[in-house]
């Protein structure tokens, strides 16, 4: 089920479903195309629907889902969904609000009346053909595909349209069927700029442009500015009036208490004290110095602290006055909150960045059932830190984005074809004296020319940086915190 529906594939209702998402909100999205599912992929907590509903479909829809909350993020000119959107929701007895566009601030003309501007305002698609039935000009419509009979099934038009339209299957195969196709089918996803209006129009030769009144979201003002440029005439066919309704940033201000008000709901049934928070950090390297300020304020509010005994060693001016754990292996932490209920906000220690080698995966695996799924009682944030790769390439002033990173540490690696195949490795170390073993065989494999950047003790006051050849380094021995690079030559 879904706490939120929102209708419309349209700016502002991506906007409103990655908004929703973002605030934990079971968020159903139901939009009319493949195209617009497409380009709104399915997030965390968001998911997508696609196809024309009616009324009794949307009924049917929410009976289903049963949200506390429906948006109606339609396009302007879909009138009849919002009408049924609006009946539907009635019938079910859910709130419903509408998302209004913003339109340009322009001052608007009597139907036919042409503006400062050279724009015609009309309000209807007729009312449009009727005025560019006055000359033989080459048309540009930007309108989009609803209204494309209404301009192709007129003899005096056929011949002059370029029509610009989403860049779907079944738009494409519409207005094939309609007789544009060729040169006078310009398929892509807008909004789009003045300079790319300004090469459309210099492309196709129009002299007029159709548009509807489609506001800041969808590209009015660089439509109107381009066709002034271009000294060419304009008709914009009013947006339907609707006075009842709220501004994108309202909308989110209603998701925003809707999140709130289910928070408040799990605290008054008891379940929040169920669900413990689980902070797992990386503190980069060295003495804690490299810790970010998002995990500075994690451990702020922990309960306890765990990790091997050196990180929370490191880390102790962060944590005076928590009480801390030892134990770092995903079973023994799990093992520990388990047998201490009373725990409210944990959090684990690790060692350079939690996704490069670290022991946070194993406590990741751990939290997940046999099913896949992750342990509710946990509500678990990670705070990434900075790995030894990173921190080593900036201390030699030099990208990483070209290193094949790899690992000896508690592991066995084929780092001889990884530094054949791709030229440059990274490797992070077990002991100090896994470089003169790593040296020692890369040179009886004839690579002793290979070059070696060796860094230990990132972080710490007492860091080095040793470079040199690794048959030059073959009988060295570093502290057990090293890492290094490897590089043919």
């Amino acid at each position: 089920m879904a706490e939120a529906v929102i209708f419309g594939g349209t700016a502002e209702g991506r906007e409103l479903a990655e908004y929703a998402g973002g605030k934990g909100i079971a968020t159903l999205v139901s939009v009319v195309s493949e195209y617009g599912r497409e380009i709104l992929r399915e997030t965390k907590g968001v998911t997508v629907r696609c196809g024309t509903l009616e009324e009794e479909g949307i009924c049917r829809l929410l009976e289903k889902e049963k949200p506390r909350l429906v948006v109606d993020a339609t396009h302007p000119y879909a009138a009849a969904a919002t009408e049924q959107i609006g009946q539907a929701c009635k019938r079910a007895g859910v709130r419903c609000v509408r998302v209004l566009r913003k339109d340009g601030g322009r001052e608007k003309k009597g139907t036919g009346v042409e503006d400062e501007d050279g724009c015609f305002w009309v309000d209807t698609p007729k009312d449009a053909v009727r005025i560019l039935e006055m000359d033989d000009r080459q048309v540009l419509l930007t309108t989009g595909s609803k209204e494309l009979g209404v301009f192709a099934g007129t003899e005096h038009l056929q011949n002059r349209i370029y029509a610009r339209v989403l860049p779907d299957s079944q738009v494409l195969a519409e207005c094939q069927a309609l007789g544009i196709r060729g040169k006078r089918l310009i398929a892509m996803q807008g909004p789009f700029s003045e300079e790319m209006n300004r090469a459309l129009i210099h492309q196709t030769g129009a002299g007029w442009l159709v548009t509807k009144e489609s506001g800041e979201k969808g590209g009015f003002r660089e439509k109107i500015e381009a066709a002034k440029a271009c000294k060419i005439r304009v008709i914009v066919i009013r947006r339907p009036r609707q006075t009842e309704g709220m501004s994108v940033q309202d909308a989110r201000e209603e998701l925003a208490r809707l999140a709130d008000d289910a928070l408040q709901q799990e605290e008054q049934h008891g379940r929040m004290g169920k669900r413990r928070s689980l902070f797992l950090i990386g503190m980069g390297m060295g003495a804690g110095r490299q810790l970010t300020l998002e995990a500075l304020e994690a451990l702020s509010q922990c309960d306890v602290v765990m990790g091997a005994a050196r990180m929370l060693q490191d880390i102790e001016p962060w944590t005076k006055g928590t009480h801390v754990e030892p134990i770092y292996l995903g079973r023994d932490v799990l093992k520990w909150l388990d047998s201490h209920p009373e725990c409210g906000k944990a959090g684990v220690v690790y060692s350079g960045d939690t996704g490069f080698y670290s022991g946070c995966s194993s406590l990741m695996k751990e939290l997940k059932r046999a099913d896949g799924t992750q342990r509710e009682e946990f509500q678990l944030r990670i705070f990434p830190g900075v790995s030894a790769l990173s921190c080593l390439c900036a201390r030699l002033g030099r990208p990483w984005e070209g290193i094949r990173p790899a690992s000896v540490h508690g592991r066995t690696c084929d780092y001889v074809g990884l530094l054949k195949k791709y030229g440059e490795i990274f490797l992070l170390l077990s002991n100090g004296e896994d470089l003169g073993r790593i040296c020692r065989k890369l040179t009886e494999k004839g690579m002793g020319n290979v070059k070696a950047a060796v860094g230990e003790r990132l972080g710490y006051e007492d860091e080095k940086i040793l470079t040199g050849s690794v048959r030059e380094l073959k009988e060295i021995k570093t502290a057990d915190l090293a890492a290094v690079i490897l590089e043919l030559v």
